[in-house]
């Protein structure tokens, strides 16, 4: 056995073993009241479409584990979020541009 990471298919590191990829993977992590969504929307997508399907319901799934973005979202829309626009940050960086 080699030390060396696993490859991908062009020579790269395969993503972190976080990354969901699979149904299964998305699935499991979905809290139970969204599986049966879940089940629907992989059932019905064609070849063509599972790609996205998979890839929304992992953003879905990483969402719904951390729930403090919904809490941001709020805080934004009510106007008590301490935020500041990208241009600030790239300012401070000295990344103007």
């Amino acid at each position: 056995m080699s030390a060396q990471p696993a490859e991908g298919a062009y020579g790269e590191p395969d993503s972190p073993p976080e990354r969901m990829r699979s149904s299964a993977e998305i699935r499991r992590a979905l809290p139970s009241q969204m599986r049966e969504e879940f089940d629907r929307a992989i059932g019905d997508a064609t070849l063509t479409q599972r790609a996205h399907v998979l890839a929304l319901w992992s953003g879905i799934a990483i969402e719904a584990a951390d729930p403090s973005g919904d809490e941001q979202v709020r805080r934004f829309l009510n106007g008590t979020l301490n935020a500041h626009p990208l241009e600030y940050y790239q300012e401070r960086e000295g990344l103007t541009w």
